[in-house]
């Protein structure tokens, strides 16, 4: 989506979406009335946070096929 980055910028994106899923996850199950699940709420953001990551960075533009050389 975002399409392709300098190596800087992509660990940044990286990064910030990992802390964001991985708190979001820690604060989502932390509110539930169940005990002890922050852990596991911080495991399944950090699996989400995966996906968003591979989603924001793949590049979905189709690419060139090789080029064919004739030789004679």
């Amino acid at each position: 989506m975002l399409g392709p980055l300098p190596p800087l910028h992509r660990w940044i994106v990286c990064l910030a979406t990992l802390v964001g899923c991985i708190g979001a996850g820690a604060w989502l199950a932390f509110t539930l009335k169940m005990p002890d699940v922050t852990a596991s709420g911080a495991l399944v953001g950090a699996a989400l946070g995966a996906v968003a990551v591979v989603l924001l960075l793949h590049d979905f533009r189709p690419h060139p096929g090789p080029a064919r050389l004739r030789r004679h």
